[in-house]
Formats: C-alpha cells, sequence, structure tokens
C-alpha cells in the first residue's frame, strides 16, 4: 500500500444506526441552537496560537501567520451564522494565509453553502486554501464543493502546489488518503530550491510522517476531532489521535481539534478551535515551537 494511504473505515450497521438514532434525536431538541451557544460563542471557542522557529527562514517569511481552520461538518449542528462569532474575531486579526483542513459538510455537498460566505470573508491578502476531508467525497460531488469555495476566493489543493507569489514559501495540498480515489495521482510536490518552504495540507494526520522532508516546515491536518469525547471508553469511537503537535524531525505535524462535531452536539475535554501558526526564525535560545491557548471574547 501506498505509505500515504490510509485504511478505509467503515463501521457496523449497528453503530450506524444508533449513531443516526441519536443525531436525529439531538437535531430534533435543539442540538444546532445548543452547540453554537455552548460551544462556538464568545469566550467559548479556543484560540491555539502556535510559534515555530524555523532555521534558516528568509526575512521574507520573519511573522509569516498561518490562519488554519478545519472540521466545519455543515449539516445538522452546523449551519448558516453560526461561526459568526469566530469571523467577527478573525477579521481583526489580519492574518497572511488562510487554510482549511476539510469536512467542510456531514452529509450533503449542499451544506456547504451555507458556511463558505463565512469562510470568505476570512480570506486574507495572500489567499485561501483548502484539502477535502473524508466526509467531502459523500456523493462523489467534491466538484461542487470546489466551486463553492473557489466563489469566495478559496482554492482546492488536490494533490498540488501553489507557490505564494514572489514568497519562497509553498503550499502542497493532499487529497484525503481514506476516500479519494484509488487512482488519485501521487501528490506533485516541487523540488525545493535553497531557502525555499513548503506547507502541507493534509485531512488525515497519520499520513504526516510519509510527507515529512527537509524544507518542509510543517503539515496541518484535522480529521481527529481531538477526540471530541475525551472520556475513557469513548475515545476510541473516532479516527486515532496522535497529539496536537507532534515533532517529526525537519516537520511538525500540527492537528487542529476542529469547529464542528459528528453524530452528536457535545464535546468534553476538547474545545472547538482555530489554530495560528506563525513562522519565526530559529535561534540556539529559541528552537522548539511554543503554544498559548485563549478564549476571545469578541471582535477586537
Amino acid at each position: 500500500m501506498d505509505p500515504l494511504r490510509q485504511p478505509v473505515r467503515r463501521h457496523s450497521l449497528v453503530r450506524r444506526l444508533v449513531f443516526a438514532s441519536c443525531r436525529h434525536a439531538a437535531r430534533w431538541l435543539g442540538g444546532r441552537a445548543w452547540y453554537r451557544s455552548r460551544y462556538l460563542g464568545p469566550g467559548r471557542w479556543e484560540l491555539r496560537e502556535e510559534r515555530l522557529p524555523v532555521p534558516g527562514l528568509p526575512r521574507a517569511l520573519h511573522g509569516f501567520r498561518i490562519l488554519h481552520l478545519s472540521d466545519m461538518h455543515a449539516g445538522p449542528f452546523l449551519g448558516a451564522g453560526d461561526l459568526k462569532a469566530i469571523a467577527q474575531w478573525i477579521a481583526g486579526q489580519m492574518p497572511d494565509l488562510l487554510v482549511l483542513t476539510g469536512d467542510y459538510i456531514t452529509h450533503a455537498w449542499d451544506d456547504v453553502l451555507a458556511i463558505a460566505p463565512d469562510l470568505g470573508a476570512l480570506v486574507p491578502p495572500r489567499g485561501g486554501f483548502a484539502v477535502f476531508g473524508n466526509h467531502d467525497y459523500r456523493g462523489h460531488q467534491e466538484a461542487r464543493i470546489a466551486a463553492a469555495l473557489r466563489e469566495q476566493n478559496i482554492t482546492c489543493l488536490e494533490n498540488k502546489s501553489v507557490r505564494l507569489g514572489e514568497l519562497p514559501l509553498w503550499v502542497t495540498g493532499i487529497s484525503d488518503l481514506e476516500e479519494s480515489p484509488p487512482e488519485a495521482a501521487t501528490p506533485c510536490r516541487p523540488e525545493l530550491e535553497a531557502g525555499e518552504f513548503e506547507l502541507v495540507l493534509c485531512h488525515h494526520p497519520l499520513g504526516a510522517p510519509a510527507l515529512v522532508r527537509p524544507g518542509c516546515v510543517a503539515v496541518l491536518a484535522g480529521h481527529t476531532h481531538g477526540r471530541q469525547i475525551d472520556l475513557p471508553g469513548l475515545r476510541a469511537l473516532g479516527p486515532s489521535h496522535p497529539g496536537l503537535r507532534v515533532n517529526l524531525g525537519p516537520t511538525t505535524l500540527y492537528v487542529n481539534r476542529g469547529l464542528g462535531v459528528v453524530g452528536v452536539p457535545v464535546r468534553v475535554g476538547v474545545p472547538a478551535e482555530v489554530v495560528c501558526l506563525e513562522l519565526v526564525p530559529a535561534s540556539p535560545s529559541d528552537s522548539r515551537p511554543t503554544s498559548r491557548m485563549s478564549r476571545p471574547r469578541g471582535p477586537t
């Protein structure tokens, strides 16, 4: 098997029926309004600020800030206007780049239309880039999802790389490692020249070890929801979660806990989050990544 591919997960009929029953009951009881007020309102979601020292970082990239969102899961528990508090706060932060790492929908492709305008409002001058998650392949309508994002100036990268204008930074997007077509092309990654660096977007974090190479400063992923319900006996219900930040030598893996949920509109021990990654030059006294967590309460 290709070292990037991951085994496709398929749940039993009993598990699917139980989850569907819980989802329908929660939706009928007002689960979407509950989730918005409990996890997405001011002071409810978490901002994770990651500072990544990079050896040999060119001056043009000093302080370069990347806004990373993932796993919105528009559908039963997240829709139009639910990201308003987050969008209002982010609007005043002026990041350099917006990146999205998949799962924009839960079931139906057109649910992305409800959240696309809020995402488009966050696109900074350097642009926005996205990759698909496993949910985005449901119904084989990923081309429509890509078109909806493109209308908001967000470009989907399917095993492609783009250079950010005159900056010595490439952004590479990897198709989902479980659900993308088996015949999907091998990722087209650039041959990095001296002084050039790469940022990789990959929904599934377990593919990160196969993406490590000199010059690749970070792999940004999502998928795990940070386990969503972080309790003994329930952690194994979701995808394997390697941690929020994993050092892989020249490359650091960052896993975003996402903004949405699946199954039930509940998070336990795992806040909805936005990640802001800042590239800084490394020095002997400042060579390790650091992070800071906060709960923004409103627009700045």
